[in-house]
């Protein structure tokens, strides 16, 4: 009896461990995007602030999307201020090097697309024109 009381119980921990092994790279992944999610956010927030500082117009982040890789920063201005084309190369340019920090370490001279084992993380911006 005791040893197929030992038998049972290794199955039953086999079973959990093959279990936490099948789930363990869906969260991994998991883990990775939340972090260049958040990346990313603290990149365009620091593009903003400065973009604002500058112009003196307020900037603000809308809503982060993700999708396959692509990050969209949804940002909502006044009618006036910067370009739009200024907005998001700072923005776009300020996320990726975030991310590039995120997943890699270190800051780049120049941001790219970054690319890891599951994604490749590219950054684009919607600028929505509102009456303030």
């Amino acid at each position: 009896m005791r040893g197929q009381a030992a038998v049972e119980v290794m199955l039953i921990l086999a079973a959990i461990l093959a279990a936490v092994v099948a789930f363990l790279p869906a969260g991994q992944r998991s883990n990775e995007v939340s972090g260049v999610m958040s990346a990313a956010r603290v990149g365009a927030d620091k593009a903003i602030t400065e973009l604002s500082m500058q112009y003196g117009y307020a900037i603000d982040i809308a809503k982060l999307d993700f999708e396959g890789g692509n990050i969209t920063i949804h940002l909502t201005t006044g009618i006036g201020g910067p370009p739009d084309a200024t907005i998001s190369d700072k923005v776009r340019s300020e996320a990726l090097k975030y991310i590039h920090q995120a997943v890699m370490g270190g800051f780049p001279e120049n941001a790219g697309p970054v690319r890891t084992g599951d994604y490749t993380y590219d950054v684009s911006v919607a600028i929505t024109r509102v009456v303030k």
